[in-house]
């Protein structure tokens, strides 16, 4: 068990900000790596995150980790500070305009012929040699903007790992899960010790998050030739912890729990008694699938669909009320296809263009590859 701060470079003089990591069981064997915030304003995970340091403490002194686990409980100091009078942003960064989870991967071209040389027969040293150059790729970079000093720094924590989750939230949202869609039967796994009732998967040889930045290379190395083997991939989720109001102690306990018994479930803790999983229903779809619902015009939402609710096509989901007219007046917002509504926003003056809610759907809506959220 120990503790760390690690400094980031600052953008400004006289100021610096650092993160927290937490480090819990042996070392020498399979690797776990837990993140909170690194969207700042999303904060049911900071909340997680005390929770499963606390619970991590004790079974690392009661010996029971079979793995060595890294946590940081806030990943986004820099979006931390971002308050405009008194409000905090924090998914963005205000010198570049980047998303804070977004163009922190591996570039694509670098898995190359030059990087699959040294490869051999036994997956297992294959494992072991690829962890070492992702390693290698992240301490190589030169970062500019503090944005890409603090990329570097969680890449450098967790790039290694076997396992990666990444806690954020929605705005208004039933609790879900992002992974690799060739993860499927181990990001079934999570939902089934988390009880989430909501599964996307991706396609992570697109644009991918922080997530999927630890399993595309995985994929495009194996994808370069397929004579390689490898035994471990790394398996990174994001952990959606419903909406960014869901933030209560029942919820972070449970939630921390259900981490924890995925990890037994993987082996990686020992437990005395463990945890009988209650099958749970899930709607899994890709990424691709989930249809969109945007504002039509500007003005206050009222929603008429509920968040669970299974919509059919031409459902009223929602209305806009119009401030701008001369009588009181409404634009009907009605389902284009069937789906499970699952997200909505709590931002009730819209725009036209903005995402007001999200269904998952039997059909594909989207590129495969692409982010639902800028």
């Amino acid at each position: 068990m120990a503790y760390e701060q690690l400094h980031l470079p600052s953008s400004n003089s006289g100021q610096s900000c650092f993160i927290g990591v937490h480090s819990f069981g042996p070392t020498d064997g399979q690797k776990v790596y837990v993140q909170a915030g690194l969207h700042a304003d999303e904060h049911p995970g900071l909340l997680v995150a005390q929770h499963l340091i606390s619970e991590l403490s004790k079974l690392d002194q009661q010996q029971q980790l079979q793995a060595h686990f890294v946590v940081v409980p806030f990943a986004n100091p820099i979006g931390l500070r971002q308050r405009t009078f008194g409000k905090l942003t924090g998914r963005c960064d205000w010198h570049t305009g980047q998303n804070f989870n977004r163009g922190m991967g591996i570039d694509r071209d670098l898995i190359n012929d030059e990087f699959m040389t040294g490869f051999g027969d036994d997956p297992h040293t294959n494992d072991l040699l690829m962890r070492s150059k992702l390693s290698q790729l992240i301490k190589n970079r030169q970062p500019g903007f503090e944005i890409e000093a603090l990329h570097q720094l969680l890449l450098s924590l967790s790039i290694d790992a076997h396992y990666v989750i990444d806690l954020h939230c929605d705005i208004v949202a039933l609790p879900h899960l992002f992974y690799g869609k060739h993860q499927n039967e181990t990001g079934q796994l999570l939902a089934q010790c988390l009880h989430y009732p909501v599964c996307l998967e991706e396609d992570v040889t697109g644009t991918v998050a922080f997530d999927g930045s630890h399993t595309q290379p995985w994929v495009l190395a194996q994808q370069h030739t397929s004579q390689i083997k490898f035994h471990q991939p790394c398996f990174a989720a994001t952990v959606e912890l419903r909406g960014n109001t869901d933030v209560n102690e029942p919820l972070a306990i449970q939630d921390s729990a259900g981490l924890l018994t995925f990890f037994a479930e993987l082996g990686l803790i020992t437990r005395t008694h463990p945890a009988m999983l209650e099958p749970i229903k899930t709607t899994t779809v890709g990424v691709e699938q989930v249809k969109l619902i945007n504002a039509p015009a500007p003005g206050i939402v009222v929603y008429h669909g509920q968040i669970g609710d299974h919509i059919q096509t031409g459902d009223l989901i929602a209305q806009i009320v119009l401030l701008d007219q001369e009588t009181p007046s409404r634009t009907d917002i009605v389902a284009p296809c069937d789906g499970l509504l699952f997200s909505q926003t709590n931002e009730y003056y819209v725009s036209p263009g903005q995402t007001i809610a999200m269904l998952a759907t039997n059909q594909e809506q989207n590129k495969a590859g692409s982010q639902l959220a800028f």
